[in-house]
């Protein structure tokens, strides 16, 4: 298609200018600079005035890629009845041409001048000659955001945001999508269950190993013995070396399959506080993988630190622990990688260090006369750590259930409990996870309640829905156990699910509360910021970006009747049950995760600063390249917030 009618600039806009822009725009930016002057050398520059037609649906195929370099493109449709529908608008960086030119096919869309319109035109021959040499041209031009993803991330734009710290172990092993069975000794020591543990000692001094798996038949482990089993439980507790290696191995045996990613290894060790695994394949031991295989150094390993959180014998001993968890955190998130994995370490650590002190509140309690717990209890939380999404910048969100057994007091236990709460709530405060600024914890007698109390409060925001109880349940119906000593947190999830069944309405006024925060990004693309106070010219990326993704995920698994809290995990449910097509479920994923992302930036450049992270980004601080991923991400987010506004009629729906 040859170049529509327009005001050519020629030597107004001068090369070393053309060249600059080119070198800011994804993916023209990871070109060398030779080859990047000589593109610049090819490109035509054109002026369209606001109003006028560039292209008309159904033209030539294009024989320009065109690329906006001020002002705004209108992409659009005519429907049968000759009404315009707007599709889309490109901004500054952004391209249009691209599918048309390299599948040769006539244009999709109506293209016009939204404002006055400054464009670089980069022949058709130039882009193909791209596309063929260079991956990630290829990949960026495969017309699907989850698939440009790859090659945003080799941008250099993308890649110099934050310069990597000195990291004191190696995250790239299990980041790159490494096996187990890539990482794992193959040739395992074992031996019989009937052996001694004098001779199992010498075993792995000839071999040179720390450890020596116990199997019956070689195939199934029984047990494991470690060098700090023979230290803590032989030579510490004077027991004869003739012992049975039985009398001291560890048992069960933990488990990884082969196939199983190695950062899936590194998440099970730090879980169940262990330093090796043993892998097996088609129902037999194929392998050992230990921490030493994941390049971990002493004191900088996650099941280093979960260690020495096992092994905190006081609450007051725990409230050193919050540095060396930022460190080990914030080594992570600054290696990159799936943030899916780098926020479920996150979770994980968090959890143990609320096991540790719930455990550790237990026992102050007895040693300051309370006695024991009078019943048995929940501690359950809420929101992004309900849902394991915590980042570094968290607060907390829990409460306590109560079982309250037929003869006994309420009150009473309420008065037990809600002294067990504040003790647990303050160690968090010390171990700096801060109070929930809503008063959201276990330690407010609001949220320190019994199993019946709960129930029956849970069942009446589904059965009554006024704007309250709506925004109680956006909250309270992302919940885990953190710790349970009974079955009811499972229980309420099956009652809240077969409830919501029955009461259609309910998610109906979710629907509409679901669609509460928009993306802030204007008719015209731009980003929409707070005009004034504290936050100025900033947004907000948590209300405003992962909110709504959040919220959609959290009605519709409701809907559904899908149990999974995460909200990934959700979207995953909902696309199998055929709710998401996958197009708009692979974008969904790489747009909430392209946001979790900047969010995580943004708090290690307050914590680099001696701030307190926030989740307020100003768009003018990301470079060209993360604008427009996260214009696309927004974009993304609002399809499919018009699939919810369709799907449940909110427009009909008043609360």
């Amino acid at each position: 298609m040859d170049p529509p009618s327009m005001n050519t600039l020629g030597p107004t806009i001068a090369p070393p200018q053309v060249r600059e822009f080119l070198g800011s725009v994804a993916p023209f930016d990871s070109l060398e600079r030779e080859e990047l002057e000589r593109l610049a050398s090819r490109v035509e520059i054109a002026f369209f005035p606001k109003g006028q037609r560039i292209v008309n649906r159904g033209a030539p195929a294009y024989e320009y890629l065109y690329i906006v370099q001020q002002g705004a493109a209108r992409v659009s449709l005519m429907d049968e009845a000759g009404k315009e529908l707007l599709v889309d608008i490109r901004g500054e960086g952004d391209y249009f041409g691209a599918s048309s030119l390299l599948e040769h096919k006539p244009a999709m869309f109506d293209i016009s001048a939204e404002e006055d319109l400054i464009a670089l035109m980069i022949p058709a021959d130039e882009l193909q000659r791209l596309v063929k040499n260079h991956p990630i041209f290829k990949r960026f031009f495969s017309f699907s955001m989850a698939r440009t993803v790859q090659a945003i991330r080799q941008s250099w734009a993308f890649r110099t945001h934050h310069p990597l710290a000195e990291c004191a172990f190696n995250l790239d092993v299990f980041m790159s999508g490494k096996r187990v069975s890539d990482l794992m000794q193959k040739k395992v020591l074992t031996c019989p269950p009937d052996v001694s543990v004098r001779t199992a000692a010498r075993l792995m001094t000839e071999r040179g190993v720390s450890s020596v798996v116990v199997s019956g038949n070689g195939l199934h482990p029984l047990g494991i013995i470690t060098d700090n089993d023979l230290r803590a439980k032989v030579l510490a507790a004077n027991l004869s070396p003739e012992a049975p290696v039985t009398d001291i191995m560890s048992h069960p045996v933990k488990t990884i399959p082969p196939d199983a990613y190695a950062f899936d290894a590194l998440l099970s060790m730090s879980h169940h506080g262990v330093r090796l695994l043993v892998v097996m394949g088609d129902d037999r031991m194929v392998g050992i993988i230990s921490e030493h295989d994941l390049q971990m150094e002493s004191g900088s390993s996650p099941v280093q630190v979960i260690g020495e959180i096992e092994r905190a014998n006081s609450l007051d001993s725990l409230t050193t622990m919050r540095p060396k968890i930022d460190r080990v955190l914030e080594m992570m998130l600054r290696q990159g990688g799936p943030v899916k994995h780098l926020v479920a370490m996150v979770t994980e650590l968090n959890d143990r260090l609320a096991l540790r002190i719930l455990n550790l509140a237990e026992e102050r309690m007895e040693q300051d006369g309370f006695g024991k717990p009078p019943a048995p209890y929940s501690w359950i939380a809420f929101g992004s750590e309900g849902r394991r999404e915590q980042t570094l910048h968290t607060d907390q969100d829990n409460a306590l259930f109560f079982a309250a057994s037929e003869g006994q007091a309420e009150s009473i236990l309420k008065e037990w409990f809600l002294k067990f709460a504040e003790i647990v709530v303050e160690s968090l405060v010390l171990s700096g996870i801060p109070r929930c600024p809503g008063g959201i914890m276990a330690s407010n007698p609001k949220w320190c309640q019994s199993e019946e109390w709960w129930q029956e409060r849970y069942l009446g925001w589904i059965t009554e829905p006024n704007p309250e109880t709506l925004l109680m349940a956006a909250i309270f119906f992302d919940f885990r156990p953190i710790y349970t000593g009974t079955q009811f947190p499972y229980v309420l999830q099956n009652r809240l699910l077969e409830s919501v069944r029955r009461h259609k309405l309910f998610i109906r006024h979710m629907a509409h509360v679901a669609l509460y925060n928009r993306p802030p990004l204007s008719l015209l693309k731009r980003f929409v910021v707070e005009k004034s106070g504290e936050h100025k010219n900033k947004m907000d990326l948590k209300r405003k970006g992962l909110s709504p993704v959040v919220d959609a995920a959290r009605l519709l698994s409701l809907d559904l009747g899908i149990r999974a809290q995460n909200t990934l995990d959700r979207l995953a449910e909902i696309r199998q049950k055929g709710v998401l097509d996958h197009g708009l479920y692979a974008d969904l994923c790489e747009a909430y995760e392209f946001i979790v992302y900047l969010q995580i930036s943004n708090h290690l450049d307050a914590l680099a600063k001696g701030e307190e992270p926030d989740n307020f980004l100003n768009p003018e601080d990301l470079n060209n390249l993360q604008r427009k991923m996260l214009r696309e991400s927004f974009t993304v987010i609002s399809r499919l917030q018009e699939l919810i506004e369709f799907h449940y009629h909110t427009k009909v729906v008043g609360i």
